[in-house]
């Protein structure tokens, strides 16, 4: 059995990234990831069992590598106004900063087969018990993990996919998070 090489292995994974941003899930064939990473498809089976394998845990690494860069820049003695401007301002600034991983991640929670084997609330559970500390607390109104990831994170998706649209995207975003405070906050 051929060892591992995770500068290879990296390779896929970057390759695998790129050819889904440019021809979608479907058009990423097994055979044009591995040209694509200068190797052979059979090298790919060495990482990983299958295609669907390949995007579930890839998308559950960078899923998790997202949720985990939120989670660096929020602490439990935050008021509810600054958790709020913090992880809109975060999940913008990720979006930038990450924009292929980040439109790739967007790209597979959008598939129901990739959903199905990872789990994205699994990726924020800490995230959102921290929301959900704050409910309980009176701060943050009661709504569902669902309505407050869509209410919370749709809207800055949309601003960072959307940016060279905005004459002002700084004043957009400090509207945006005015807008979900009021929303959100007691």
């Amino acid at each position: 059995m051929r060892t591992k090489d995770y500068e290879k292995q990296k390779r896929i994974k970057d390759a695998m990234i790129s050819l889904i941003l440019k021809e979608g899930i479907n058009g990423a064939s097994v055979a044009k990831i591995a040209r694509e990473a200068g190797v052979s498809p059979a090298t790919i089976y060495v990482y990983y069992n299958s295609k669907e394998d390949m995007l579930a845990e890839v998308f559950s690494e960078y899923a998790h590598s997202s949720y985990s860069y939120l989670s660096r820049s929020i602490d439990s003695g935050m008021t509810g106004a600054a958790l709020i401007e913090t992880l809109i301002r975060s999940t913008y600034a990720y979006a930038l900063e990450h924009e292929e991983i980040f439109s790739f991640v967007e790209q597979c929670s959008c598939c129901p087969t990739i959903q199905e084997s990872v789990c994205a609330h699994d990726c924020c559970m800490d995230l959102f018990d921290l929301i959900h500390a704050y409910q309980n607390k009176g701060v943050i109104r009661m709504y569902s993990y669902q309505n407050l990831a869509a209410v919370l994170f749709a809207p800055v998706k949309y601003m960072a996919m959307n940016r060279h649209s905005y004459l002002h995207p700084e004043d957009a975003l400090d509207e945006l998070i005015l807008m979900m405070q009021r929303l959100l906050l007691y």
